[in-house]
């Protein structure tokens, strides 16, 4: 299947995505799959069952951007490194999340059970400190897009559903003009990614291979 974001979206929501690019806000797209049993009236041995398998597509922008973080190689090693040392909360860290929980669980008592209400006015409300405090308030702006009829169980379907983020992206960016002209791919019917040089599968969406980019590829890196 090939789809254009232009007629599957519609114009409010395809406007409200290009402008959100154009403001410099970042997305990420969510795929999930659908699966369902189609059952026959009769079943024949021509006639049989069938499991059909869906892959469910969004994009959900980015409350605060991480385009200053490195993109570089990762700083350590996966199999090496110590989890726990990366989530271990200091004694000051370990004090705030008491006194948080406190605040939280006297609320809930406060406002579901009868006879901890005379106690409402005396509960603490505690102001959480914490960085972009005001971006993580802010509704999240979720944008449907189309489903694709590909069984994400399967390598090839699901390199297909990448293609075809990829030739979304094209043509989200170049609507918000973040694309030279020259570079500009979003009208053509169906996308032809440069040949990759790879004992993976051929049709590999190009912005996957890493470290080695196409120069040619506006969306490299």
């Amino acid at each position: 299947m090939k789809y254009t974001i232009q007629e599957d979206i519609g114009a409010h929501f395809l406007h409200k995505v290009v402008e959100e690019v154009k403001d410099g806000k970042t997305f990420s797209f969510v795929i999930d799959n659908i699966d369902w049993e189609e059952h026959v009236h009769e079943m024949r041995s021509d006639n049989q069952n069938e499991s059909v398998h869906a892959v469910a597509t969004s994009i959900v922008f980015d409350c605060v951007s991480s385009s200053h973080l490195p993109d570089e190689e990762p700083q350590q090693s996966l199999a090496s490194c110590d989890v726990v040392k990366l989530v271990q909360l200091s004694d000051s860290d370990i004090a705030l999340l008491i006194l948080i929980y406190k605040s939280i669980a006297a609320h809930i008592l406060c406002e579901y059970i009868p006879t901890f209400k005379f106690l409402k006015d005396l509960v603490t409300h505690f102001d959480v400190p914490m960085q972009h405090k005001v971006e993580m308030q802010q509704k999240s702006l979720v944008v449907p897009f189309p489903v694709l009829f590909k069984d994400e169980k399967k390598y090839a379907e699901i390199v297909h559903v990448l293609d075809q983020l990829e030739k979304w992206v094209h043509q989200i960016y170049a609507l918000a003009g973040k694309i030279p002209p020259e570079k500009d791919i979003s009208n053509a019917h169906y996308v032809t990614l440069p040949s990759v040089p790879s004992t993976s599968q051929p049709d590999q969406p190009l912005s996957h291979v890493h470290p080695v980019a196409d120069p040619n590829d506006p969306l490299a890196n």
